[in-house]
């Protein structure tokens, strides 16, 4: 069969909207359109949006819906978002093709691009892509390669972002080091080259305002920089955060020589560093765990997120743990992510028993689990609602199992977080159907209203569907089905909602997206 021929003028909203039409159709086992899915080999007896979209991408003559998006949004009239495409695929020809067609873009070649987040130029989000190729385009077509990002915190340039053998090749192109690119990347001739120079280089900020202790990717560098007066505890401003903080919450640094900084948190820990049980727990040191605990013994209850670790500046992004250890993580758990099964059990000797339990749930380890509860038959009973709410933390993640080990134990279902959020809105904003149903199943409210969003469990699922971390693992419109056999009601006011056009279609099904019912 010949491709069809796509119009002069594209349009996404009118192909998805095809799509639609063929997996109605399908669902009606009408004979024709589910030939078509044959045709294609998807021969599912109960076909999604995901395979009506590439059956509609074949019939194209595109690989797949990816390839079809891309060939539309970057042959767009909006010269932004094209180029954006563009660079995204890492694809130099497509790049030269779009400037080529929109000459205008050279004028705002070292513009923020549109469509990309954190006000970053399309030089700086090729280094970030490694796409030398993509590099060498952009700077034919008169891109500056020292350009920066506009980023309001402290800006980004290409060598901020890319590995080593870039980096080399974007210097040899007139890239200039500065003190914190040349930290990261761990050239410390000259780092100490430049603090000849200019010893107040030492306190000077860059991306994120963080300092060049941020940045260092050896020990050497971070005793270098520190010889020369850097500050231990200096806080970037986007994070708020200490070098040592950084480096225990990712272990590296983006495209750094090194994969393992916690020996220079160490190293910063010895020169005084300010240290906490996350910190700790991260990078192994058991008799500092063990020091920490027996000066507050609370301390073992702390939990990655806002309560435990507020912003001081509410413009800024948070905490650096939240994205390098993950909201909600536990001292515990992050001892396992990082392999300190000693740090672990002695964490777990100075926990409570509910405590335990919720960590042996996480850890999946079941048999510890039964242990638990058959040493400690009155522990539910005795559960307070600030414990309870610990099974919001691997709903959060998306942990199942873990989940559903807390659920057998008799742990309540209705916990909710000091902002009303329910491990049901978890669940839902993961289209995570197993761990739903079984919240259901335990008597998890449906019609609960966070107060930091204002959203249900269902809100959550809708906007989830194009939003959520795990959205591609999720069956959001069984969650949504789910969601209304529970009681669930349309969150207000009156749409449009914003969600996936295969949820849509559920609740074009319950014909609820032009009058849902009043809450």
């Amino acid at each position: 069969m010949s491709p069809r021929e796509l119009p002069a003028r594209p349009n996404l909203e009118h192909l998805k909207k095809q799509a639609r039409t063929l997996l109605q159709e399908a669902q009606s086992s009408e004979p024709s359109a589910m030939a078509r899915f044959t045709e294609v080999s998807v021969a599912s007896s109960a076909p999604k949006l995901a395979d009506a979209l590439h059956v509609i991408a074949r019939e194209y003559g595109f690989e797949s819906w990816p390839k079809l998006k891309l060939h539309v949004e970057s042959n767009s009239e909006d010269a932004g978002l094209a180029l954006t495409a563009a660079i995204r695929a890492n694809d130099a020809k497509l790049v030269r093709s779009v400037l080529e067609r929109h000459p205008s873009l050279t004028k705002q070649i070292n513009e923020p691009l549109t469509h990309y987040s954190f006000d970053i130029p399309p030089i700086v989000a090729a280094a970030e892509r490694e796409s030398r190729e993509v590099v060498d385009v952009l700077l034919a077509a008169g891109a500056n390669i020292n350009e920066r990002s506009r980023w309001w915190a402290g800006s980004f340039g290409v060598l901020d972002f890319c590995g080593s053998e870039l980096a080399e090749y974007l210097i040899s192109r007139g890239a200039t080091l500065d003190i914190h690119s040349a930290a990261r990347l761990g050239k410390v001739d000259e780092v100490r080259a430049m603090l000849a120079r200019d010893p107040q280089l030492v306190h000077a900020r860059g991306g994120d305002g963080q300092l060049a202790l941020h940045f260092a990717a050896t020990v050497e560098i971070a005793e270098l920089l520190l010889e020369h007066g850097a500050k231990v505890d200096v806080r970037d401003i986007d994070h708020e955060s200490t070098a040592a903080q950084y480096m225990a919450g990712f272990g590296r640094y983006r495209n750094s020589p090194k994969s393992d900084r916690h020996d220079i948190v160490r190293l910063l820990i010895s020169k005084g560093a300010e240290t906490d049980i996350l910190m700790a727990s991260a990078i192994g040191d058991r008799t500092l765990v063990e020091e920490i605990l027996n000066n507050d013994p609370d301390t073992v209850r702390v939990i990655v997120n806002e309560k435990h670790l507020p912003k001081r500046d509410l413009k800024s992004g948070g905490m650096i743990y939240f994205y390098g250890f993950g909201m909600t993580k536990t001292p515990h758990m992050i001892a396992l992510d990082f392999g300190h099964r000693d740090v672990f059990e002695l964490l777990m000797q100075r926990s409570a028993p509910w405590l335990r339990l919720s960590q042996a749930a996480e850890a999946e380890e079941e048999s510890l689990v039964r242990e638990l509860v058959q040493k400690h038959p009155a522990m539910m009973a005795k559960l307070t609602p600030n414990a309870a709410r610990r099974i919001v933390g691997p709903a959060v993640r998306g942990n199942t199992r873990a989940v559903e080990l807390l659920l057998e134990c008799g742990w309540p279902a209705n916990a909710t977080l000091d902002n009303n959020q329910t491990a049901l809105h978890y669940a839902a904003w993961h289209g995570n159907l197993a761990m739903l149903r079984m919240l259901l199943s335990h008597g998890a409210p449906v019609n609960v209203f966070e107060t930091q969003h204002g959203g249900s469990p269902m809100g959550w699922a809708l906007h989830g569907s194009e939003n959520s971390w795990l959205r591609d693992k999720g069956d959001y419109p069984g969650v949504v089905r789910a969601l209304f056999a529970a009681g669930a009601t349309l969150p207000q006011p009156q749409g449009p909602w914003a969600a996936t056009e295969e949820v849509m279609d559920v609740l074009r099904e319950h014909e609820l997206s032009e009058e849902p019912p009043q809450t």
